[in-house]
């Protein structure tokens, strides 16, 4: 009986988790809508980015909808839910940096309806989060702390972010917005790094402890060095020696540097709680569809 009771106080904390994550990413794409309409203001063409306004704001409240229906134990439909809102908004604002030419009317009217991404920071990795919590199966006891996870989701928030913020600046003062490989490129590797970061995360309450850690402690260290290499200028722009951009080093810094220590301290701290600390946990049923098994 006592134990059957642990496992119910164990299953209502992952429940509240997935209710709590995907609220947030609920209120922050709500939130997103209107940022891409005030900074529709801005566009040339400010009406074609009602279109994406409109999806943004649905999207919020679907991810939230995703959210009741995991708990409430539809967890197939809450997943490909969630996992259709990630795909859009990874898609939207990579419409306008495709590896092609925007050179003819059709071409153009895309480009205008794409958003930008630095909106859709926020909601990107939790929505990544949310999938992988939810789907991927358990191997070993979480004992990891909450201190933990709200360091790796940082870390992938503020990656994303903040080199969304980098690479707009450098495209608006170089020739990078006339490489179109390039330029799409530079702005997916901020979303594959952030989602590595997420995954990262992710293992250590799975049970995959060394992985995750290894993972972390890597892709930070590894994020950090590319931060520091960049702090007097982008590098992998030939002009950057004779132009000077304006807030370096501190896009760098907060772009890589930053998210990096922050990556690092996590696997540091998942390593000696895990290892060190030794406490154990038992992991949680991510969602509640009746009385949970002895």
């Amino acid at each position: 009986m006592q134990r059957s009771e642990a496992k119910r106080a164990l299953s209502l904390q992952a429940n509240s988790l997935v209710r709590l994550v995907s609220s947030v990413v609920g209120i922050s794409l709500m939130a997103a809508g209107g940022v891409v309409l005030v900074e529709a203001q801005s566009q040339p063409r400010p009406m074609f980015q009602v279109p994406a306004t409109l999806l943004t704001v649905g999207l919020g409240g679907v991810a939230l909808y995703a959210g009741s229906l995991a708990v409430a134990g539809g967890r197939r439909t809450a997943l490909g839910i969630w996992g259709a809102c990630l795909v859009l908004l990874i898609l939207m604002p990579l419409l306008q940096v495709l590896p092609i030419r925007y050179d003819t009317p059709t071409l153009l009217d895309l480009e205008a309806l794409a958003p930008p991404l630095w909106p859709y920071s926020l909601a990107i990795p939790l929505l990544l989060f949310l999938l992988l919590e939810v789907s991927l199966p358990t191997r070993g006891s979480n004992s990891t702390s909450n201190l933990f996870l709200l360091l790796g989701l940082l870390a992938a928030v503020m990656l994303l972010y903040f080199s969304t913020a980098l690479m707009g600046s450098v495209a608006n003062r170089s020739t990078l917005i006339l490489i179109p490989h390039r330029l799409f490129l530079s702005v997916l590797a901020p979303i594959g790094l952030s989602g590595l970061l997420v995954v990262a995360t992710v293992l250590p309450r799975k049970g995959l402890v060394m992985a995750g850690i290894t993972l972390l402690v890597m892709t930070g260290l590894g994020v950090e060095w590319m931060s520091t290499w960049s702090y007097d200028g982008p590098h992998f722009l030939r002009e950057a020696i004779q132009i000077p951009y304006p807030r370096f080093p501190l896009l760098p810094i907060l772009a890589g540097t930053i998210p990096g220590i922050l990556a690092a301290g996590a696997g540091v701290l998942a390593a000696w709680e895990v290892y060190a600390r030794g406490a154990r946990w038992d992991v949680p049923e991510l969602v509640s569809g009746g009385e949970p098994s002895e």
